[in-house]
């Protein structure tokens, strides 16, 4: 099949791309997207958009030559790579190393549900200029590892969901990288089961990050993770962070101060970790801790210090299912003014005494089990 637009399909199944191939309203190709088995561009080869340039190709195995393809020099199009192949799920391994990205704004997606991607040859030059990755590799199952310092992305701010779903993924590398400048990481490495080693955890910079919600939210495999230093002072939600890993029994964040911190829904559940030291975190704007150390099995202590909790509003389920529990510290101002508490100790039946002024039930809307299951007096 020609095409008298830069490109045409061999009769192998092969997309050629030979020349200028006008696309700013839509790719030209998609019509015959389920007949492509392999992407060779050749020299001189032209596009007006990187955008969804081969999304869809769900038979595609090869592509050869990118290093040739460009974007007409001022174009907009090279500043957006967004779901460049997206759903191409046969295709096993990229080479970027020559393609240029020294423009590209976006990766939103770019190789997101390349369900079969294994490897990733990443461009020499890296992505200078990136700012948004949300998604980047989402639902990249057979992906075993990634050196995001290899990346090069000095002035990346967003990559939520960067790895979330890439279920064979067993190690990361931040060593080397800069991640200054990143605003959010929610659900950065969500539902990545099999992993279990990230290097250079502890020097990342996480000091402009304002929403954590979900980075490591399933993560099962995962025993250790140093982030005992990091810079948390910016971040206003965390949400899940750590929340279903199951093989986290020690996690140190006795050090974190985050005075911002608005919303800590879940944030341990459902982790076997034993104690938790919140008492240096200087939180005054707290609203929503419900779910915070629900499921925690094996928890025997929290120690808030004097952290001011008179502005949270949600406890529900806060200390559901924390069977273990013996002790809670705290001198600060309690949930004087909560407004949902239902199960908020329920089950706790080691529970035998929580401090005077932690939470006020009388002040609750719902108060539903709040205190089923747990010896200790409450008002």
């Amino acid at each position: 099949m020609r095409s008298d637009e830069g490109w045409y399909l061999d009769d192998g199944g092969t997309l050629v791309v030979d020349g200028f191939v006008p696309c700013a309203d839509e790719v030209p190709w998609q019509q015959i997207a389920d007949q492509v088995h392999a992407v060779s561009v050749q020299s001189g080869a032209q596009v007006e958009r990187l955008d969804r340039l081969f999304a869809g190709f769900l038979h595609l195995t090869a592509v050869d030559g990118l290093e040739n393809l460009t974007c007409p020099d001022g174009s907009a199009g090279a500043e957006d790579a967004s779901e460049m192949f997206a759903g191409c799920s046969k295709l096993r391994r990229i080479d970027l190393s020559a393609f240029d990205t020294s423009r590209v704004r976006s990766a939103w997606g770019m190789f997101q549900d390349c369900r079969g991607l294994r490897e990733v040859v990443l461009p020499a030059q890296g992505f200078p200029e990136l700012r948004e990755a949300g998604g980047m590799f989402r639902g990249c199952r057979r992906l075993h590892s990634f050196d995001f310092a290899a990346l090069g992305a000095p002035n990346l701010e967003d990559a939520s969901d960067f790895f979330r779903m890439c279920t064979w993924l067993d190690e990361v590398s931040f060593v080397g990288a800069r991640t200054g400048r990143l605003v959010t990481a929610e659900r950065m490495f969500y539902g990545c089961c099999n992993l279990e080693r990230i290097t250079g955890v502890d020097g990342l910079q996480t000091g402009r990050i304002e929403n954590l919600s979900g980075m490591f939210r399933f993560c099962a495999r995962l025993s250790q993770l140093d982030c005992a230093l990091w810079d948390t002072a910016s971040v206003r939600e965390a949400n899940f962070l750590f929340s279903g890993c199951s093989s986290l029994s020690q996690l140190d964040v006795s050090m974190w101060r985050m005075p911002r911190l608005q919303a800590a829904r879940g944030m341990f559940s459902y982790t076997p970790i034993e104690r938790a030291s919140l008492a240096g975190w200087g939180t005054h704007e707290l609203i929503d801790e419900s779910y915070m150390f629900d499921g925690c099995a094996l928890l025997r202590e929290v120690t808030f210090g004097t952290m001011d909790l008179s502005g949270v509003l949600r406890a529900q389920g806060m200390f559901d299912g924390c069977t273990a529990l013996e002790r809670i510290v705290h001198e600060g101002r309690g949930m004087e003014n909560i407004r949902n508490a239902a199960r908020l100790f329920f089950g706790c039946k080691s529970l035998a005494h929580v401090p005077g002024g932690f939470v006020d039930l009388t002040q609750a809307e719902d108060a539903h089990r709040a205190r089923e299951g747990c010896p200790a007096p409450l008002p």
